[in-house]
């Protein structure tokens, strides 16, 4: 398992060489390849399309100018063959094009940390490593996995162990509002950070539910972690994968978001940069890409949902949900795409 920040860098590398503690020797371009700029501290704030030439035109501002009025800041204007929107779950483009898209709450959040793994005891880290834990309570249930480090290094002692919590809670209760309230008072949509997060609603949650349920190994990461953060789940689909003839294109989690529990995420952001591949070599259209896309997302969805379902325990929602996925595959007459 890994983490956004290691993949992150190591694409840098092979993108633009850029060196890091992940890669501190990115490798050198082959011949052929183009030039790639990375370019940092840019605001995007509109996309045109321009019919007469077929070419896109993205509008964006510093980002220190846009903290402050929009008016009287300089908007420039960078001109591109193809937009690949590739801004996550809030996309800011999605928005700019009105897509029309749903965001669905689960009906269940999650409680999320980590832990260095010099901070836990041997026989902790020793039965979290080499393997996927599922720990199984009345309700709700936790994953825990190792990743590296925030600066991706894998030597032990120095990697994390990550813990996800999922946890019913009814949208719009009062325990909704309690948990999504920070420190200052202030009610959060989505994600309360770990600096924001109320120590007494996290201290609550921990001795109701922590020390009864739970293994010593598991209790014992949950109660050394720092800064827990608590995010509410849900999923996201755009209604189109691409835009303009083609030349703005919606990947990963800014076309469809799913529900984290088969972390499959990266994956699909990857089958998408496949797929582009295949449409610019002239292997398939465009059109065919979009529809490879949707169905992907639609399979992805279903499968996500259908792993939630059983380790809450929902059994009549995970029944429900196997039977879609299974009359999606039969409607498409596909297998795996």
């Amino acid at each position: 398992m890994s983490n956004w920040g290691s993949l992150y860098l190591i694409l840098r590398a092979n993108v633009d060489g850029f060196a890091s503690d992940v890669v501190p020797y990115p490798p050198p371009g082959r011949k052929g390849d183009g030039t790639a700029e990375y370019k940092a501290g840019r605001r995007v704030v509109g996309v045109e399309f321009d019919r007469g030439d077929g070419a896109m035109n993205v509008l964006h501002v510093e980002v220190e100018a846009s903290r402050g009025s929009r008016q009287g800041m300089e908007v420039k204007r960078e001109r591109a063959e193809m937009v690949i929107a590739a801004d996550g779950v809030h996309s800011t483009i999605r928005r700019f094009l009105q897509v029309p898209t749903t965001w669905t709450y689960a009906g269940y959040i999650a409680w999320r940390g980590t832990v260095r793994e010099d901070q836990l005891s041997p026989e902790t880290v020793r039965y979290f490593s080499d393997r996927l834990n599922f720990t199984l309570l009345a309700g709700s249930y936790f994953i825990t996995y190792i990743i590296p480090s925030e600066t991706g290094s894998v030597e032990p002692g120095r990697r994390l162990v990550n813990w996800v919590w999922y946890y019913p809670v009814p949208e719009g209760s009062v325990a909704m509002d309690t948990i999504f309230t920070d420190i200052n008072g202030v009610l959060h949509n989505s994600t309360v950070p770990g600096d924001l997060l109320d120590p007494k609603v996290w201290s609550v949650q921990k001795r109701r539910y922590i020390s009864d349920g739970t293994t010593p190994h598991l209790a014992e990461v949950v109660s050394q972690t720092r800064r827990p953060f608590v995010t509410k789940v849900g999923e996201v689909e755009a209604s189109a994968a691409s835009y303009f003839d083609g030349r703005l294109v919606l990947v990963g989690d800014a076309f469809a978001t799913f529900r984290s529990h088969l972390g499959l995420a990266s994956e699909q952001a990857a089958r998408h940069c496949l797929q582009m591949d295949r449409v610019w070599s002239g292997e398939i259209s465009q059109a065919a890409r979009d529809r490879e896309a949707r169905l992907y997302a639609a399979k992805l969805l279903l499968l996500n949902r259908l792993m939630g379902f059983l380790g809450l325990g929902w059994w009549w929602s995970a029944l429900k949900t196997g039977l879609a996925y299974a009359c999606l595959l039969i409607t498409c007459r596909v297998v795996d795409v």
